[in-house]
């Protein structure tokens, strides 16, 4: 046997003994556990500043002991149904729906899509359409919260947090911007555009080639009624086709977006549902300014098997030069797992906000 045999399996010997003397300790921590509700405070048998005086790399195996040891109490906690989130398993009844934007907007397509036949209420922002929705005028609202081109819609998610409301249902539409003028013009015409932000980002590499000027709009309907109202040949807008023939304009050219382009609505409302069908879920959460502490609150997910779908961060506006993190996970709220790694992340960190349970 070789020297490099011989070294790994004597490593393989301390292995098995690390085994044995881990297997001892779970039980031991077991019992710690069950113990835990009738003595003051929590217990951990790695004492925090006991950890500086060993080796980097000793350190950190501790400090990942320390992790399973707060894992393992909160699994326990589950088993003894002492972790719940607040939620509802019965579908509210709506009968009113807001959205942002005019008639023939993208977001009263999905308002119709996700609500068929019920009242459908135009408001002028987004802002508009949460006051509605917080104040009880109506029962859901439509917003975008995600394009595949531009991104997150952070608006919305900024106000999610200010009004404290859910997102319940969700809505992908396949989107394909026309460039829209009035009826007199000609493509060759056009020197500026108008749309929302988000239609701008979409199309930048059209704009661009043309050497348009873009101008912001709070909806693409909006937009499309503007150039009808403006009559000016060399102004054009960035809609849907539907806004196109209300409006009474005429397509200069259609599918300017950059490419594939699809943009995913959200049903806001006061109430987090939870429903069997729904299979993702939107969380905000901060973190303690501490090396590692967003590592290992990430690292709670891997423990339990959850796919992470999406993470990004924000600046928190209530406090500067911190961040908010948020985060998509594949998963449902009526899973006991699931409801643990909320329950844990809400003990553990500064603040956590579910935002929305649905069925993407």
């Amino acid at each position: 046997m070789t020297q490099y045999s011989n070294l790994v399996a004597e490593m393989n010997k301390y292995d098995d003994l690390m085994k044995d003397i881990f297997e001892k300790r779970m039980s031991l921590l077991d019992q710690i556990v069950s113990a835990e509700s009738s003595v003051s405070g929590k217990i951990t048998s790695v004492k925090n500043n006991e950890i500086s005086k060993y080796s980097n790399e000793y350190n950190y195996f501790l400090d990942n002991l320390l992790s399973l040891d707060s894992n393992y109490r909160y699994k326990k906690s589950r088993q003894n149904n002492k972790c719940s989130v607040n939620y509802i398993t019965d579908q509210i009844e709506i009968n009113n729906v807001c959205y942002q934007g005019l008639p023939f907007s993208y977001s009263e397509g999905a308002a119709k899509s996700l609500f068929k036949n019920k009242n459908y209420i135009n408001k002028s922002t987004f802002e508009d359409v949460f006051m509605d929705v917080h104040g009880g005028n109506a029962e859901a609202g439509i917003v975008p919260v995600e394009n595949s081109t531009a991104g997150y819609v952070t608006d919305v998610y900024d106000l999610l947090l200010k009004y404290d409301l859910y997102i319940n249902y969700n809505y992908i539409r396949k989107v394909d911007h026309c460039l829209a003028g009035t009826m007199d013009s000609c493509i060759n015409d056009i020197e500026v555009v108008y749309s929302h932000p988000q239609a701008i980002m979409q199309c930048k590499d059209y704009i661009n080639s043309r050497r348009l000027k873009a101008i912001n709009e709070t909806n693409t309907a909006v937009a499309a009624q503007k150039i009808y109202l403006m009559n000016n040949k060399n102004a054009a807008c960035i809609c849907s086709p539907e806004a196109v023939e209300n409006y009474g304009l005429k397509i200069l050219e259609n599918n300017i977006n950059s490419k594939q382009n699809y943009t995913r609505f959200g049903a806001i409302s006061k109430y987090l549902i939870a429903d069997e069908s729904h299979n993702r879920i939107s969380i905000v959460f901060t973190v303690p300014h501490e090396i590692g502490m967003l590592d290992k609150a990430l690292a709670l997910f891997s423990y339990y098997n959850i796919n992470l779908s999406y993470i990004y961060s924000r600046p928190d506006l209530d406090s500067p030069w911190k961040y908010l993190f948020y985060l998509d996970f594949e998963g449902n709220i009526l899973d006991k797992k699931v409801r643990t790694i909320l329950y844990q992340l809400e003990q553990e960190l500064p603040f956590l906000k579910i935002l929305g349970s649905f069925k993407y």
